[in-house]
Parts: C-alpha cells; sequence; structure tokens
C-alpha cells in the first residue's frame, strides 16, 4: 500500500559496537514501565518522551538497557480476515495460512514477513502482516543495545482497547465503526457489540479533509453504523470537520503530524473477545506457583556462591597460614622441615580443592535450565487438572546439587496419596530418574498433615516444559 522503501539495518555495522553487559539486559527486564515508541519507516518517535522522530540506530544506542512497546504505524501493515469455519485452532497452522494468503497477493517475499494473529472470538480471527522495514534487523540493534520489546501491536489493537473503556455508549451498540487515518491510509474497523467483525485498510485518494470525508460518506451509507474518527497526518487547509453528532464524532482534528501517546494509554488486561495481535507472539500463561519456586532457586544460588565465597576465604586463610608457617621454618632453621612443609602444602591444596569444587557447583547452577525443572514440579504439585485442591501440596525446601544431578525436595501434603501421585508423575517425566519419597512424618506443632521429602536424579538436557499425561511415559 505504501511507497517507501524498507529501512534497513546492517548486522555488521552493529556488531562494530560492544554489546551491551548483563547489568543493561538485567535493568531492562526490571524496567517496571516500558517505554512506549510508535514504529514507522523512517524509525522510531517516542511517545512518552520528547515526542520526536528519532533515526532506530540513533535512539537505541543512547537508551540502552531499557523495555520496549512498540506500536507499529498502518503504513507498515496489511491485514488479513480469515474465512469463517476454517480449521485453524493451532497457532502454527494460522500462521501458515497468512504466509499463503499474503504471498499470493503480494508475492513471493511476502512469505518471510512477520504475522501477528488475533481472535476477536470464536468466529473471528484474522492476521496483521509487518512490512516495510527490516524487521530481522532492528531485532539484532535491540539485541546489541539490551534493549528488550515487550510488545510489538498494530496501532489500532491498542486505540481500539483505549475506546473500549472510554466509549462505552459506543461499545455497546449493536453495530459501530472506528476510522483510525494516518495520512492517505485509513484502517476500518467494524465492531458488535464491542467485539471486532471486519478489519480492512483504504487508500484515500488525497491526505485532505474533503478526500477522508468522502470516504466516510460512503463507508456510513453503506453501513449506517455510530462512527468515531481518530488520527492525524491530514492537510488542515480545506472543509472544515462537521460538527458532533450521534452517528459521526471526530476525536481529534486530523491534522497532527504524529500520534499522541493518550490515545493509546489504556493498561487494562484484554478482555474476551478483544483483539490483541502481538508481533512478538501469543502472550504465554504464567504459572501461579513460578515466583515463588524462582524465588526459591535464587536462594539455592545464592546459598552456592556464598560457598564459594567462604571457600575462596578458607583457602586465602590457608595460604597465608602456610606462609607463616614456611617463613618460622626458615627464620628457626630447623634440620627436618620438610615433613612441615609437606604438612603446609597439603592443607593448602585442600583449601584449593575446596574452593575448586564450590566454583564449578556454582557455575553448574548458573548455567542449568530452571524455568522446566521448576515447571515440571508446579505442575505436578497441582495434579493432571492443573488446578489446586484444598488441602493439597505446599513446597518447604528446594536442595539441588547441579554437579551430581540431585534433588531434594521438602513438601507439606495434606495425605499421603498426593505425596505418591506426585513421586509417580514425576517418575514418569523426561529427564526424571530414581523419584523415591525418603521420608514420610506427621508435620510438627503449627502444621497440618505429612510432612515428606522426596529425592531424584535428573538429567537437565531431557527436561521439558510441560509433564506427560498419567498415560503418556
Amino acid at each position: 500500500m505504501s511507497s517507501h522503501k524498507p529501512l534497513m539495518f546492517s548486522p555488521l555495522a552493529g556488531a562494530a559496537a560492544p554489546a551491551a553487559g548483563w547489568r543493561a539486559r538485567a535493568r531492562a527486564r526490571l524496567q517496571r514501565q516500558a517505554s512506549r515508541l510508535f514504529l514507522t519507516a523512517e524509525g522510531l518517535r517516542e511517545l512518552d518522551g520528547d515526542g520526536l522522530q528519532h533515526a532506530a540506530a540513533d535512539w537505541a544506542s543512547a537508551r540502552a538497557g531499557q523495555a520496549l512497546e512498540l506500536i507499529v504505524s498502518a503504513r507498515l501493515l496489511h491485514e488479513l480476515i480469515c474465512e469463517p469455519g476454517l480449521p485453524l485452532g493451532e497457532e502454527e497452522e494460522l500462521q501458515a495460512y497468512g504466509h499463503q494468503q499474503f504471498a499470493h497477493y503480494f508475492g513471493a517475499a511476502a512469505r518471510n514477513w512477520p504475522l501477528a494473529s488475533w481472535r476477536a472470538d470464536k468466529a473471528g480471527l484474522g492476521l496483521s502482516a509487518l512490512h516495510g522495514l527490516d524487521w530481522a534487523g532492528l531485532q539484532y540493534l535491540f539485541e546489541q543495545q539490551a534493549l528488550l520489546p515487550r510488545r510489538v501491536r498494530p496501532a489500532w489493537a491498542p486505540l481500539l482497547h483505549q475506546l473500549l473503556q472510554d466509549e462505552p455508549e459506543w461499545a455497546r451498540a449493536p453495530r459501530a465503526g472506528l476510522a483510525w487515518v494516518e495520512g492517505q491510509v485509513l484502517t476500518w474497523l467494524q465492531l458488535e457489540q464491542g467485539r471486532l467483525q471486519g478489519l480492512r485498510q483504504l487508500r484515500l485518494a488525497a491526505a485532505t479533509r474533503p478526500a477522508l470525508l468522502e470516504a466516510l460518506g460512503e463507508l456510513k451509507a453503506e453501513l449506517q453504523v455510530p462512527l468515531l474518527v481518530q488520527g492525524f497526518g491530514l492537510d488542515a487547509a480545506g472543509a472544515a470537520l462537521p460538527a458532533a453528532a450521534a452517528s459521526l464524532r471526530f476525536l481529534s482534528d486530523l491534522s497532527g503530524v504524529a500520534p499522541q501517546g493518550d490515545w493509546f494509554a489504556s493498561k487494562a488486561q484484554p478482555q474476551p473477545g478483544w483483539p490483541d495481535p502481538d508481533f512478538l507472539g501469543p502472550r504465554q500463561r504464567r504459572w501461579p506457583l513460578a515466583w515463588p519456586l524462582a524465588l526459591s532457586a535464587a536462594l539455592v544460588l545464592g546459598t552456592a556462591v556464598w560457598g564459594l565465597q567462604d571457600s575462596r576465604q578458607n583457602l586465602d586463610l590457608a595460604q597465608q597460614q602456610a606462609q607463616r608457617l614456611t617463613a618460622e621454618v626458615q627464620r628457626l632453621g630447623g634440620s627436618k622441615p620438610s615433613a612441615r612443609k609437606t604438612e603446609v602444602a597439603a592443607v593448602a591444596k585442600r583449601g584449593e580443592l575446596d574452593a575448586l569444587r564450590g566454583a564449578q557447583e556454582a557455575q553448574k547452577l548458573l548455567q542449568q535450565a530452571w524455568e522446566p525443572l521448576l515447571s515440571n514440579i508446579e505442575q505436578a504439585g497441582l495434579g493432571e487438572a492443573a488446578k489446586p485442591e484444598p488441602g493439597g501440596i505446599s513446597w518447604l525446601s528446594l536442595d539441588y546439587s547441579a554437579a551430581r544431578g540431585e534433588l531434594r525436595l521438602e513438601g507439606l501434603a495434606s495425605d499421603k496419596l498426593l505425596a505418591l501421585q506426585l513421586a509417580d508423575r514425576l517418575g514418569h517425566a523426561p529427564g526424571w530418574r530414581q523419584v523415591m519419597l525418603s521420608r514420610f512424618q506427621t508435620a510438627e506443632q503449627g502444621l497440618s498433615g505429612q510432612r515428606f521429602e522426596l529425592t531424584a536424579r535428573l538429567r537437565p538436557e531431557l527436561l521439558q516444559p510441560d509433564l506427560p499425561g498419567k498415560d503418556k511415559p
């Protein structure tokens, strides 16, 4: 639809600069509020900052270590609505269908376009295709500068979420329309009681108000729905916008050079029936116990690092003691210092070995893939239905030796059967071996149920994020 050339990024140019350090990456992950940017073919425009357009490379190099939320201009998008009834239940099937359709209309190059899928309800689904820029190069640039994109969405999606909250009467109408204007590009959305039913792009004859009013007149005559209009990029000269009416309202004068951040300010989670396309892929559901288990893993890792530092201190003390003893023997001029030297060397050697073992253990813990391990423990504790039962399993401690591949879990179960079922399910999971309940006892005062201890040997490279069912060995 647009005639601009694709925005390209050179991986070699990015590689010339050193990649950002781990501190910057950690800062981006821990940043509470992501910086919002409007992505165009020319670069990035800040929606929360100065509001100016910046070349992507310049902006990224000056702001390393930030979390980002990108809102994509309609000029970089093509839209596709899927026919009802198509067997596209899985995300892979929907993506494959979208690539096939876009390649049919726009050529073989469209097979490589990033796609963002959306599902408005059981019958409505579609795809947005990102074109006109080097998306892989932009991702590489972000990676080099420790910039973490959290969401990358078509502009119409956050705008629709905002208006569904700010305009409740419009959202409840049996049929309604929304026109998103970016110069000559008009994105037209049709809704039924707040649910998206139609989405298409039109091109105005010119980026002027008269051309827009002509197109809106045709759409209103065709559909007869209350219509909201929002956008920017039109020539302010010429015909004035009509006064607000029940059937047509302009939310801005459309003559601005850029969008405003408050147009996309909604922080509400998408409700059922709201489309939520994201070029980073569908948002993953988080397990409710992920953070407590991650905290337990962090405590284990912290303990290992503390032990490593303690071993290093012991080694330093042993070496200092050995040096003092050697100096004392030499001062006294003893006739048989060899035995003493041997003893001193043995003490230093033991300290060295202890420090080496501590360092190896800490390194293995840092390299451990914690996500599938903690996910397995959590899912096994929840059971087959993945829903906690009253009086189920509560975890008390986790102890893992990465060097030996040995895991010890301590928990509290409402009865012995739950603990036995837990051990049985973990015993059939990939990467778990020799899963045994080594201890049962009635919980001490203040706790109720059966306190148990579970031991296992792990092969971390075989662990999988999801446990098989009971009928899947």
